[in-house]
């Protein structure tokens, strides 16, 4: 009955030995539960309950309150809340709750939690303590023992009421409005003394509840005298029960067990009040009784306990048996419960299926019901079948009722008790629903899917009638007035294993030996550390019967840290449980030692060696090992142990169909079967990741956009694989991808992994695998865009280096290609496999990067234009073209300018991702940049024929043959390129293998070699013959125009100026400024690179100027061709003045001779050279006075200054021998 505690009423509690531990799971708040309610606002102390240690005199555990604060307390310290005022005449729900690794209790106020502080410092330590036993608790007042005996502290009574005070020792869903007991203290009237106030029924106090659990005691008197059989009780039970129970009141569960002799002395039952009749009962007809019954509609809690002491004291009496059942009325107790779920029954000996007294809609929790050995109503031992069923089938429900608990009504009350009963009953959600169909077309109607265990108590002689008879029940139409059930797609299987079969289960907690047991029941074995605490595990019976996770709570750690792993020892039986124990250690593990990671990793070596590697097994172990990879520890010492179990996973695992793939946030581990004879090639690839993600896993498929890693392997390395036998397994190659670089460290200083790491291997193969024919090839992304083009080094991880710990070596790799985003290596073995990245290369940081840009885009966009016009000028003048020096030029200049050209769309064509269309314009821009190069040395040819072999040099058709040197080499080079290797053009990464090839993502837009060797030697090597060349052409040119000049007389010398300007014109022609980019390392790299970008962008700039707008010929065609008015000047007054200057004042007394073509141009486009002179007279001149005085006269005849007439020079200018015309035209 609802009872509460009046202002004069006072419970006193002797409490059983007590070792609990009171804890709590927040939100839910369990340990002590009450509700109180002041009628008074008190300033005095109080007490709400206080219980007492038995030998020292404090308080083990209470709560009160005292002038105005809220007082807890535990183990005799005192905690207090801060002042805060309870509303009087108002019930409030008081929660306190204690764990024993909690260093302070936690005290709940109507759900919420309130501060509570020690109101006195005490080092005392909590930890792993617990509440004496065998202690005293009083309710409402304080009290103290006198010599053994209660004392009560009178002026400490409560002034209010207190409710629904519940303890628990074990954690508990509980709410204040719930109406169980708690586990610790019961409500039973033998176990309070009362003293002189009772409790006051309170009928304003009521609690409605449902599940109720019955216990008591009767016996079975027989006229006949014989012995009751434990199933003929049962049987005459579960009848008596049917009858005397109102028809609200349902049956899920009747146990009955026999009396131990213990319980009896001299032939009485031992309890307070014995009936009469019940002295002479017999002893083996006394038996105890557990009853489950379900209240529907919920009703009152007293009043269930009045009405069920009330209707169970009724003796029954069987007619046809003869026999009359009596109960002892002191023996019936009635308990409210959370649920029939958590319920167990101790010694289980014998117990009746759950059954249904009317049919009117019964509310029964029949979740994952646990049941033990059961029987039919009226069968006997020798009749109880081992025939099991599993039923699955979808159900339409009509009408508002929790659809579980009218299924388990409605199976109760269709399946006879007598013959069958139902074990366990679960809902199937809506992702595992059973055939799912169409929804029957009614508002109130749901639909549902279940599952459940039949066993079968008296068997009908053949298997299959028995199957179509439960299916006849279940498509029986049921219907009571308030609900309705239709069933669909019945499946019924026969259970054909229905043992759990012994089992060694070795956990943190110790080594647990679970027998063998039938399924549907629990087991129990004793803690290795605390024997007088038990273990529990449940043999779950379906299709599959199989042991579910035991339950020990009550069980103490063995294996507390993971040092302590050094003491299990590695069985193949117990690889799986050794794994789990690893998982719960590391769970709480964010970082570990030297020692810890030495201890998991030897577990895990020891696990592979010793354990049969199912995809299972394997899959546990790399998710170990992914955990470790993605902690804060330290794994240089032991990244050559973490590849080397990876590897062993892959190549001892069994189990799969051909190929298997094993998934963790931080690897993958592939493996995949071959045929040695039908092995072409393999691919592997990791189409994205993300940290804290599994990586996706693709084979044989090209790799896609945003692909980090890929791996092709070659024909050639069927070679190595394993020769096949007997005693062989067959070939297996093993993929390898690690997500964290980390793992890669190495105490090297410089270069770091800007990569993911992916490795292959060959199990079992016959040889090394080194030095292929045909190279590997592995494509990865890099983690950081190398957008500066910092050095990149294909490396593989050597097992060997850094004194055993490993580091990463170059030998047998080779970049293939590196834009950005991406790297490609080729290699000629199998191991892990990265790409390093040296930024110590590479200083340029991005803004200097991005000015460079910049300036090369807009200094060849300027000598493109300038380019143009020096060509239309020299090509549109015929007069400035005649002479050798200006036809080189106007090649040179068509070179430069289809360079600059090249470079400005080179970046829009690669946009357009076609391949051939980049490979176009790479060889595009490799050519001309080949053919600047040729010309600038063919320039450096013409200069040394014209100052150097001056006598007796002839070349037949000598531009001719510049032009074809100057345009047919380059070509050259470019065809045998495309022929030697075709991959070496290109603008991403392209995957040979397709017919239309898609490069991948990359935001290096440019299309260029994607070969280092071939650049190497088609450009780099080009260049540095040609630049020798012409370095050195340039010192002979500088040494023979100082002798020159030294040579000339005083007045003829020209200024520093002069010659400063003619070297500088020099350099740019021979393309000397080109070599600047063989230094731009070192501290001064940042100064070079702007100086080669601004002096080789503006290359055509400089041409024009020196070239055009500083010859003083060209001016005088653009003034004759292009000016107007003023500016304009007529040719005939260039060829007069010319002519009256150019005449020679003798005239010729020999007859005309066949000139000998000279290589040396007599014909100067220098600002000192004339058109007037006649070609024959010059080539005639050329031939008379072959050395190089006439050659500079005849040049430097039209600097001559002139009389004021204009006819004459002056006298002190003839007869002079001015500066060479190649000086002339580079100085002048």
């Amino acid at each position: 009955m609802a009872q509460s505690l009046g202002q004069r009423g006072r419970l006193h509690l002797r409490v059983q030995p007590l070792e609990s531990k009171t804890s709590h799971l927040n939100p839910r708040p369990s340990g002590v539960h009450g509700l109180l309610q002041h009628q008074v606002l008190a300033t005095s102390p109080w007490t709400a309950f206080m219980y007492r240690h038995p030998d020292a005199q404090y308080a083990e555990l209470g709560l009160g309150g005292k002038w105005g604060h809220l007082v807890v307390w535990l183990f005799g310290v005192e905690w207090t809340t801060a002042k805060m005022t309870l509303q009087v005449s108002e019930w409030h729900a008081l929660c306190l709750t204690w764990k024993h690794t909690k260093d302070r209790p936690a005290l709940y106020i109507d759900g919420k939690q309130v501060e509570i502080w020690s109101a006195h410092r005490s080092n005392t330590s909590y930890n792993n303590r617990k509440l004496a036993p065998n202690g005293t608790l009083t309710l409402g007042v304080s009290h103290c023992l006198v010599d053994g005996n209660i004392n009560i502290i009178s002026f400490t009574r409560l002034l209010g009421n207190l409710s629904q005070f519940r303890l628990w020792g074990q954690e508990q869903e509980v709410t204040s409005v719930r109406c169980t007991e708690g586990d610790l203290v019961k409500w039973e009237r033998d176990n309070w003394d009362t003293q002189i106030c009772a409790p006051l029924t309170d009928p304003s106090l009521q609690c409605e509840w449902s599940f109720y659990k019955v216990r008591l005691m009767f016996a079975i008197i027989r006229s006949d005298g014989n012995k009751t059989e434990l199933y003929r009780a049962r049987d005459i039970a579960h009848k008596w029960l049917r009858k005397v129970l109102p028809t609200s009141i349902y049956l899920p569960r009747v146990s009955v067990f026999e009396v131990p002799r213990s319980s009896t002395e001299d032939g009485l039952l031992n309890t307070t009040h014995v009936d009469g009749q019940m002295r002479w009962a017999p002893p083996n007809d006394r038996f105890y009784c557990l009853v489950h019954i379900n209240v529907i509609p919920p009703l009152d809690v007293a009043a269930v306990q009045i009405e069920m002491h009330t209707n169970l004291r009724t003796p029954y009496y069987e007619p046809s048996s003869q026999l009359q059942l009596l109960t002892d009325p002191d023996s019936i107790h009635t308990t409210p419960v959370e649920s029939f779920t958590a319920t167990t029954v101790s010694t289980p000996d014998a117990e009746t299926q759950p059954s249904v007294v009317t049919t009117v809609l019964p509310i029964i929790t029949t979740r994952t019901t646990r049941s033990t050995t059961a029987a039919g109503l009226t069968a006997g031992p020798s009749s109880v079948s081992e025939l099991y069923f599993e039923v699955k089938l979808n159900v339409s429900i009509t009408g508002d009722w929790d659809p579980e608990l009218v299924l388990s009504t409605w199976l109760n009350s269709s399946l006879p008790d007598h013959m069958m009963i139902v074990l366990d009953l679960q809902m199937l959600p809506k992702d595992r629903r059973y055939r799912a169909r169409s929804v029957i077309n009614s508002l109130s109607s749901c639909r549902e899917s279940c599952v459940f265990q039949v066993q079968v108590m008296m068997s009908l002689s053949d298997t299959q009638e028995m199957e179509e008879l439960i299916r006849f029940l279940l498509q029986m139409p049921y219907d009571n007035g308030s609900i309705s059930v239709a069933t669909e797609d019945i499946e019924i299987s026969r259970i054909l294993i229905y043992n759990c079969v012994e089992q060694s289960h070795l956990t943190r907690k110790g080594l647990f030996e679970w027998p063998t047991i039938s399924g549907g029941k629990n087991t129990t074995q004793p803690c290795p550390k605390n024997p007088r605490h038990h273990a529990t595990r449940h043999c779950k019976l379906s299709l599959k019967t199989h042991w579910m996770a035991p339950d020990l709570e009550d069980c103490s750690l063995l294996v507390e840290t993971i040092p302590d792993l050094d003491h299990v020892k590695v069985t193949p039986d117990n690889a799986l449980d050794i794994i789990d124990m690893i998982v719960s250690l590391l769970k709480n593990h964010s970082t570990l030692n030297y020692k810890e990671l030495a201890t998991v990793l030897n577990k895990l070596e020891d696990i592979v060696n010793l354990s049969v590697v199912t995809p299972a097994l394997g899959q546990a172990l790399i998710d170990i090992i992914s955990d470790i990879l993605e902690s804060d520890s330290d794994l240089l010492p032991f990244t050559n142990t973490i590849l080397n179990i990876t590897e062993a996973v892959g190549d001892r695992m069994v189990g799969y169909d051909s190929s298997s793939t094993l998934l963790a946030p931080a690897i993958a581990v592939t493996v995949v079967d071959v045929l040695p004879g039908e092995f072409s090639s393999l691919t592997f690839g990791v189409s994205s990741y993300r940290l804290g993600k599994k990586p996706e896993i693709f084979i044989n498929r090209y790799p896609l956009n945003g692909s980090v890693a890929f791996i092709s392997l070659p024909s050639v390395l069927q070679d190595s694989f394993p020769q096949s036998g007997f005693n062989l397994s067959p070939a297996r190659i093993t993929f390898q991808f690690f997500g964290l670089p980390e793992l890669f460290k190495t105490s090297q200083k410089g270069a770091t992994l800007n990569t993911f790491v992916v490795s292959a291997s060959v199990t079992n193969a016959s040889s090394p695998i080194k030095d292929l024919v045909e190279d590997v090839k592995v494509t990865l992304q890099h983690l950081t865009p190398n957008k500066h083009h910092s050095e990149v080094q294909c490396v593989y991880w050597n097992f060997n280096k850094n004194h055993g710990h490993g580091g990463w070596d170059d030998h047998g790799c080779r970049k293939h290609y590196s834009s950005s985003d991406y790297t490609t290596c080729l290699c000629d073995h199998l191991t892990h496999f990265g790409v390093l990245l040296d930024p110590t290369r590479n200083p340029v940081d991005p803004a200097n990067e991005q000015i460079l840009t910049i300036i090369t885009y807009i200094g060849c966009g300027v000598s493109s234009l300038f380019l143009g016009i020096t060509v239309l000028t020299y090509t549109a003048f015929e007069k400035l073209r005649r002479d050798y020096p200006s036809q080189i030029l106007i090649n040179l200049s068509l070179a430069l300018l289809g360079l600059n050209l090249a470079f400005l769309v080179n970046s829009w064509l690669s946009s357009w991702g076609i391949y051939g269309l980049c490979v176009a314009a790479a060889s595009t821009l490799h050519y001309f940049l080949l053919a600047s190069f040729t010309w600038m040395g063919l320039e450096a040819v013409n200069m040394y024929f014209a100052l150097v072999k001056v006598f007796n040099v002839y070349v037949p058709s000598y531009i001719l043959k510049f032009c074809a040197l100057g345009w047919g080499i380059p070509l050259v080079i470019c065809v045998m390129v495309l022929i030697v290797n075709r991959e070496a053009y290109g603008g991403h990464l392209y995957n040979d293998a397709q017919s239309s090839l898609e490069l991948l993502d990359s935001s290096d837009s440019f299309c260029w070699f994607q070969d280092d060797v071939t650049f190497y030697v088609s450009v780099v090597a080009y260049a540095v013959l040609i630049f020798l060349f012409n370095i050195a052409i340039f010192v002979v040119v500088l040494n023979q125009i100082r002798q020159m000049r030294a040579n000339s007389p005083a007045g003829t010398r020209r200024g520093l100026i002069h010659d400063l300007r003619g070297v500088a014109s020099l350099t740019l022609l021979l393309g000397l400024t080109w070599t600047v980019g063989f230094f731009t390392w070192g501290p001064a790299r940042i100064v070079l690179l702007y100086i080669f970008s601004g002096l080789n962008s503006l290359q055509g700039l400089f041409i024009f100027f020196f070239h055009c707008l500083m010859k003083e010929n060209v001016r005088r065609q653009w003034r004759i061709h292009l000016c107007f008015g003023r500016f304009r000047l007529e040719e005939h007054s260039e060829w007069s003045n010319s002519a009256s200057l150019g005449a020679v004042a003798k005239p010729r007394s020999n007859p005309p001779r066949v000139s000998v073509p000279s290589v040396r141009s007599i014909k100067s486009s220098s600002t000192d050279s004339t058109s007037a002179s006649s070609d024959s007279s010059r080539r005639e001149l050329a031939c008379k006075r072959p050395d190089l005085g006439f050659f500079v006269n005849s040049l430097a005849l039209p600097r001559a200054q002139m009389s004021p007439s204009g006819t004459e020079a002056l006298p002190h200018q003839l007869g002079t021998h001015p500066t060479p015309g190649w000086r002339n035209h580079l100085l002048g």
